[in-house]
């Protein structure tokens, strides 16, 4: 029965999680190295674990401990696939870079 009270609260943190990294990956793809932009993109996102992590306290410590968990498994995922799309891109300016390379060479 507890499942299916912590379990809402689960998705929740993920819902978080997707809304506060989705929005940080098209802050630093837009602002690129300027901190000040970023540090601000920041504290606008901030509000939303901070509110889903209020409303699992409702709950108690079992629903703040479920929409952390959901937002920990969301940021593992989206780091992975995030990571896994950069190494696609150097692996394809590598591959770029060494064509041309020897296109000079010869």
């Amino acid at each position: 029965m507890k499942v299916l009270f912590y379990f809402p609260l689960f998705v929740l943190g993920v819902v978080a999680g997707f809304f506060y990294f989705t929005h940080l990956f098209k802050s630093v793809s837009s602002f690129g190295t300027d901190k000040g932009k970023v540090l601000r993109s920041m504290m606008l996102r901030l509000p939303i674990p901070v509110v889903a992590v209020l409303l699992g306290s409702l709950a108690g410590i079992g629903g703040i401990i479920s929409v952390l968990v959901g937002f920990t498994v969301f940021q593992i995922y989206f780091l992975v696939k995030v990571g896994s799309q950069l190494k696609k891109e150097v692996e394809e300016e590598a591959e770029r870079l060494s064509q041309e390379e020897n296109t000079e060479n010869k």
